[in-house]
């Protein structure tokens, strides 16, 4: 390609200094906006784009990240990822709406009453029969259980099993009568500070040990995401949510309230505040000079441009 003469040059760049003086607002179009939404929502053109780009791109990341020992807290600068860490592993307290709920909920309810029958009903059991002092701690206390049992059971004969007849119908009773307060008594350590540093250590312990893991670890780990499904699904939920009447009016809306955060701004003091005027000059050169040179510049010539 032949370089570019000096009046095209020229013409190159009084047109970006006519772009750098427009106001950004000019270029955000909320109708627009949607309608470009509606041609890119169609789910063939989703589904195309997502084989095309995005399912290749993926691959080749997951590949190239299998391969590498790069630990994740590799990303972070060391003053980052102890931050992180530290944030992590402090007290992580339980919604107390949440425990209330939880704790009250009727699985729990379920869990625990079977949990204090079971238990209740071993014990009456084995200390009828001589064995039950086990459950309940020492061997003094544990021979004095068991001599008792047995000396009952020689004494009274039948009315030993009478005695067990009744406290297993107890225990029952019992049960219903200590739940309220087992619940709450679980519900106050579930709240307890005490739990909420458990958690915050855990937590802590398992964030500093996920950035020891390296980008291989993490691929593997995302191979195992069903992909294929979330493919096949793309295109419908992209097309759903191009129609949905809230997106819509939330993306029109913010349109013009970026228009408004950015009221007296140009695109030209938008590059300079991100430092991209000359690069961005740079490639309206490049990009203008390949479009313009030659046949393309003649003709813009001979129309008097």
């Amino acid at each position: 390609m032949d370089a570019p003469d000096a009046d095209l040059l020229a013409l190159l760049d009084d047109s970006f200094e006519r772009l750098c003086a427009q106001p950004v607002g000019a270029f955000l179009d909320p109708e627009g906006a949607l309608a470009t939404l509606d041609l890119l929502g169609d789910p063939e053109r989703v589904a195309g784009f997502n084989e095309r780009v995005m399912v290749p791109l993926r691959d080749r990341l997951l590949d190239r990240a299998a391969k590498s020992d790069v630990k994740l807290r590799d990303w972070l600068p060391d003053e980052a990822a102890a931050r992180i860490v530290e944030r992590a592993g402090r007290p992580r307290p339980l919604p107390p709406k949440m425990v209330d709920e939880l704790v009250a909920s009727e699985r729990v309810r379920d869990g625990v009453k079977a949990t204090l029958t079971e238990s209740l009903t071993s014990f009456v059991q084995k200390a009828s029969a001589g064995g039950g002092a086990a459950a309940v701690g020492g061997g003094m206390l544990r021979g004095a259980l068991s001599f008792g049992a047995k000396a009952a059971g020689k004494m009274l004969g039948g009315v030993g099993e009478e005695i067990q007849r009744q406290l297993m119908d107890r225990v029952g009773d019992f049960v219903d009568g200590a739940m309220s307060n087992v619940q709450q008594r679980i519900a106050e350590r579930l709240k307890s500070e005490e739990t909420s540093r458990a958690l915050g250590k855990r937590w802590g312990a398992g964030v500093a040990k996920a950035l020891e893991g390296t980008e291989a670890n993490g691929a593997k780990r995302l191979r195992r995401v069903a992909w294929a499904e979330i493919d096949a699904m793309a295109p419908a939920v992209v097309a759903h949510n191009a129609q949905r009447a809230a997106l819509r009016a939330a993306l029109a809306e913010e349109l013009v309230a970026v228009g408004a955060d950015l009221a007296g701004e140009t695109v030209g003091s938008l590059l300079d505040a991100a430092g991209l005027r000359e690069m961005a000059h740079a490639q309206w050169r490049r990009l203008g000079s390949a479009m313009m040179t030659g046949a393309g510049w003649k003709r813009a010539t001979d129309a008097g441009i």
